[in-house]
């Protein structure tokens, strides 16, 4: 794994020239679909790479377009030994955790007013609120110079339209609220010349997307050897027909037929709909929150799967290659034991490197069921 550092220009966002890293005694390298990918590089002290990546570098290696940022630096120290340091960080994209939601409006004005998204998809919404906070709004304030948030979404599985108020917090917790509305993710591509690899030639883009759907190309088989071990779940436990959709204000039911002891409810959280509201809605607006209250009481009962495999370890000796046949957040076919199929997602990728070889494996999710996340 070549890992390199970017130089910094005239603006440390500015990505142009790179370095290569000095071999490290080991390295972990790991992207996500959702949640910040995260990096590990451990090597004796008298390496230098203290000084070499200081807090705040922006990284990558060669067999990627993911950026990620130096945040720390540990030192281990035993008697008679070299001193060991290890460097973590995260993607890019965590960055955002150092803007405030509102930041935008409480440097043009003293008074409060809600963070408001005007109806549209998840995914516009998302990228709108992020290049408010970082496209250089207010001159030299909050903005980031050569770094970009944008969609790539062309065949959503679910779409969500509906206004948001946005509650005050860091940037990138709200949006990743957002984000899993839909499943949808978010990674960094550093620019690049190439556009088959997303992003452009001039800044580092934050693209929100939900992968490719690859379940008919790309198939991890339990007969061909792809998978090393799996567990699975035969349950209606959690398959509901019924919906009480809740606000700060207003309630309301959805129910898809079953009745008595065949009906099974959940509870589906509705504040962001009413919760801008100073009082109980009437009128008009009352009639406008039962309806967006009732399409996502709809969409999430229709979103529901019935689970059969809830864990899978991709064998290393796999035919597919990560990058190559598939992608973060990709959709992919598991077939399993017992005659079980079911299409996955790929929310994370870890590649290791140290002194017993190079390994890299999948980490596979049941789309949108964060619960059934393997280890």
């Amino acid at each position: 794994m070549n890992v390199f550092k970017f130089t910094p220009g005239a603006s440390p966002t500015l990505l142009e020239q790179g370095q290569m890293i000095p071999k490290p005694d080991s390295i972990m390298w790991t992207e996500r679909y959702r949640d910040p990918g995260e990096f590990e590089i451990v090597a004796p002290v008298s390496s230098g790479l203290k000084e070499f990546l200081p807090e705040g570098t922006i990284i990558s290696h060669t067999d990627t377009m993911e950026v990620m940022i130096v945040e720390n630096h540990e030192i281990s120290e035993e008697p008679m030994e070299d001193p060991i340091l290890t460097v973590t960080g995260r993607s890019f994209e965590s960055f955002l955790e150092n803007r405030i939601v509102g930041t935008d409006q409480a440097r043009a004005s003293s008074t409060i007013v809600p963070y408001e998204l005007f109806g549209n998809s998840t995914w516009h919404q998302t990228v709108a609120m992020i290049n408010s906070h970082i496209v250089d709004p207010f001159g030299d304030y909050d903005g980031l110079q050569y770094v970009v948030a944008e969609h790539s979404i062309v065949d959503p599985e679910t779409t969500t339209t509906e206004a948001r108020t946005i509650d005050r917090g860091n940037l990138h917790q709200r949006s990743v609220d957002i984000l899993a509305v839909d499943d949808l993710g978010i990674k960094t591509i550093r620019r690049s010349p190439f556009p088959e690899y997303g992003g452009d030639d001039t800044n580092i883009t934050l693209q929100v997307h939900n992968g490719l759907n690859r379940s008919n190309e790309v198939v991890f088989s339990w007969r061909k050897g792809d998978i090393e071990s799996a567990e699975y779940l035969f349950s209606a436990k959690k398959l509901k027909n019924s919906a009480l959709i809740q606000g700060r204000y207003v309630q309301t039911f959805v129910d898809l037929g079953p009745t008595r002891y065949n009906r099974r409810t959940m509870i589906v959280d509705a504040d962001d709909i009413d919760g801008h509201f100073d009082a109980v809605p009437t009128g008009t607006a009352l009639a406008l929150a039962l309806v967006a209250m009732q399409t996502r009481g709809r969409q999430v009962l229709k979103s529901q799967k019935r689970v059969t495999i809830t864990r899978t370890d991709v064998s290393n000796l796999s035919q597919y290659q990560y990058r190559k046949d598939y992608n973060i957040g990709d959709l992919v076919t598991v077939e399993g034991n017992f005659s079980q199929v079911q299409v996955m997602r790929v929310i994370e990728f870890v590649e290791i490197e140290d002194e017993n070889g190079r390994s890299a494996h999948p980490t596979l999710s049941i789309p949108g069921d964060e619960e059934f996340e393997s280890a």
